[in-house]
Parts: structure tokens; sequence; C-alpha cells
């Protein structure tokens, strides 16, 4: 099982390197067609100005949006030279409200998006990942600043909750599994009255395992406050090059205002994650 349809966003030049790499990488790969997407934003507010300054100050942003959007097509044109993947590239400047829909249109019929991982230096990431998760619906795989495409083989990460969107984390993580040599399922604290506490993440594990992958169970304590913490900490004991997990097991406005293992794993994670919902 491979991705055959893999996408990437670039709103920026200077934070579109590592993931461009992984994107191109993956692509190779799998033999899959990449579908690079270039969407620079205008910020523009309007109704804050005085009568005509608004029209005046949305031309200023646009225009320089679209200098932006140019200058990364000169760029992409050139650091693409030389690949031998199949690939296509569509540019567009977008309004800050308009970009979600753009985003869910375009990206709707990729298997999987590869981005930068939010939260580093460029805000609009956050809005990027976020658009990609809940309106296009699509699994986003994440790259940290100067990391790279996991190679074949090592380990994987798999938090598993028995929720749909973990289940939809796995489901959509399996062409980058079935070449690990294993996957760990980490279980944090499992309900005492589970419907499977007699055998935590099995299920999940004969699923693994008939797609060809070799597993293993880890059950472990809480002992952090945030569930992302306890993965990431265990990614790095276990030597695992990706995590996966599943994305907004709570509301967003929760996940922003109380954190959660979500945005623990977004702010903090050093390595290649993946997410689904």
């Amino acid at each position: 099982m491979d991705y055959k349809i893999i996408a990437t966003v670039l709103t920026r030049q200077d934070d579109a390197p590592d993931a461009l790499n992984a994107a191109i990488a993956l692509a190779t790969d799998m033999n899959a067609h990449l579908d690079i997407y270039i969407a620079t934003i205008s910020h523009t507010e309007t109704n804050n100005y005085y009568l005509g300054a608004e029209a005046i100050m949305v031309a200023e942003q646009t225009r320089e949006a679209m200098a932006a959007r140019e200058e990364i097509e000169a760029w992409l044109e050139e650091r693409m030279k030389g690949e031998v993947i199949r690939w296509s590239s569509k540019a567009a400047t977008v309004q800050g409200p308009a970009l979600t829909g753009y985003l869910a249109r375009s990206l709707r019929f990729s298997d999987l998006v590869v981005l930068p991982r939010p939260y580093q230096d460029n805000p609009e990431t956050a809005a990027v990942v976020e658009a990609c998760l809940f309106s296009a619906e699509r699994p986003v795989l994440m790259i940290p600043e100067g990391c790279e495409m996991p190679a074949h083989g090592g380990r994987v990460l798999m938090g598993w909750n028995d929720g749909a969107e973990a289940l939809a984390a796995a489901r959509a993580a399996l062409p980058l599994l079935e070449k690990s040599d294993q996957t760990d399922i980490c279980i944090i604290d499992p309900p005492v009255h589970a419907a499977d506490r007699s055998d935590p993440g099995g299920a999940m594990a004969q699923y693994l395992m008939r797609h060809g992958t070799k597993t293993q169970v880890d059950v472990l304590a809480k002992t952090e406050p945030h569930v992302g913490e306890i993965l990431l900490r265990h990614a790095r004991e276990v030597g695992a090059q990706m995590i996966v997990s599943g994305a907004y097991g709570h509301s967003r406005l929760r996940e922003a205002v109380l954190g959660g293992a979500t945005r623990s794993l977004l702010e903090m994670a050093d390595r290649p994650i993946l997410m689904s919902r």
C-alpha cells in the first residue's frame, strides 16, 4: 500500500525546504504524484480605516502578497530542476478568511499532506494544518525544522486510546507503518473498565500485524500533565523516528485554552508526526 497523491503547501519560502524535501522524498519512494500549492495571504482587516483608506490598504497588502507568491514560484522552479518525480504546482493569493476554503477545495483529493510543524516561526502554518485536518479532512505529516522524512525501517510510536481519531490516524499511516521495523502502540492509563481491559491495544495490534507490521504494545502511566509530553518522552526513549496520533479528541477551543495531547505534540514535537481525525 502506497500513497499515490501527496500534497504540500508553501506560504513562505524560508520555512518551506524541510517539508518540501520530505514531500519530495516520500513521493520518490512511493512513485506518487506531488501537488505543490503556493498560497500567500493578505491579512488586511476590513472596517478599521477611515473612508477610502481601507481599499488602499487592501490593495497594498494584496500587491505584497502577490509579489511574495511570485518569489516563491521562481524559487520552486529552480528547486525542482532535476527532480524525476511527477509534480505540479498551483499558486494563489487569498485574503485571510478565504484560506480555509481554498485549501479545502485544493487538498481534498490528496492521500497525504506534508507540512512544516506549526508553532515555530510561521504563524500561518497552524491555520494551514487545521484547514487540512478539519476542512479538507486529510491526514497531515508535519516535519519539524531540521528534520527529514523518516527512512525505511526504524520504529514508529503510535498513540492509541481506542478513539475514532486514533483509528483514523492509524489507517492513514499504514503506508508508512508497513515500511517500519516496528510500531509501538502506546497506551496511557487505559480505563479500568474498558471493553479491552484484559488486553489493551490487542485489537489494534492484530489489525496492524495483518497489514504486515511488527507491533508491540506499551502501557504507560500518566506521569506528565499532558499525554503529548508522555508520547514525546517515550518516543525519545525507544528511538522512534516518527509519531502517529489522532488529532483534537477535544474541541479546538478547549485544546487552545487548556492544552491537550494535540496541542503539546504540535508545539514540542522534535520528530515527524502524522495526525488525522
